[in-house]
């Protein structure tokens, strides 16, 4: 159809709302620019579906699918967004804006226009540390009620939940890998390793390999060290520093 993509309507508004309507507005936003090329992606469709009705020779038919974001915001329910940092068009979450507003509204590709419900919750949520995550767009943060930083929790807690999910019963030994991961988490950061992840879905991982292999150690090499880092020398100073203090090698395969 020849329409602008999402980066020139977030970088040059003024410039796109000109080309779509030929009338010059240097107010215009980019998310004038999304109405308008919904209108006319609208008509599009309209266009084809009276066209498919009418000549069946084609054989090609549209349906449209109504997502889980559109279901949340339309009916009042939670919705949670994750990793929107990673998309690789900054303009695409910035085009949700108008729904992630109070009482926001959008139109839909069928026509319909939709109102966001005031019982409706968006959460978005991303690991802003991760290789590959992005910073947030500030429209997206200036749109969001509560902004809230996650670590972990306390150790207790921890500990409950890695046995509630793994259904461990040696409180003293998951309370013993609950530190290791803490102490992991604590160096990595003092000392600058950031190509890997920890937290509690590596001690659940450490957890239930240590339920099918018996040897906590072993299973530690192949879920949280391997994890926290690529590099060799940060891997072996993890296990000399960190791992071995609590969790020692058996004398069996130290005596192989």
């Amino acid at each position: 159809m020849g329409l602008p993509d999402l980066d020139d309507m977030d970088y040059d508004p003024a410039g796109v709302y000109q080309m779509l309507t030929g009338t010059e507005n240097a107010a215009a936003t980019s998310q004038d620019c999304m109405r308008i090329v919904l209108d006319k992606v609208t008509e599009k469709v309209r266009a084809l579906s009276k066209r498919d009705e009418t000549s069946k020779s084609s054989g090609q038919t549209y349906s449209y699918v109504e997502t889980d974001f559109i279901k949340a915001l339309k009916n009042g329910y939670v919705i949670e967004i994750q990793e929107p940092s990673t998309i690789v068009q900054p303009g695409v979450l910035v085009g949700l804006n108008s729904l992630l507003e109070q009482s926001g509204t959008i139109t839909l590709p069928t026509g319909e226009m939709i109102e966001r419900h005031p019982d409706a919750v968006v959460v978005v949520t991303t690991n802003i540390s991760y290789e590959g995550c992005r910073g947030m767009n500030q429209s997206v943060i200036d749109r969001m009620s509560l902004v809230r930083d996650v670590e972990l929790p306390e150790l207790e807690v921890m500990v409950q939940r890695a046995m509630s999910v793994t259904e461990a019963t040696d409180e003293y030994q998951v309370s013993q890998m609950v530190q290791v991961v803490n102490d992991l988490a604590e160096y990595c950061r003092r000392n600058s390793i950031t190509d890997g992840s920890y937290g509690m879905r590596s001690l659940i991982d450490w957890i239930i390999s240590t339920e099918i292999t018996g040897d906590v150690y072993l299973s530690a090499l192949y879920t949280i060290i391997s994890k926290a880092t690529a590099d060799e020398m940060d891997r072996e100073a993890l296990i000399s520093t960190v791992l071995e203090p609590i969790f020692a090698p058996s004398r069996t395969r130290a005596a192989v």
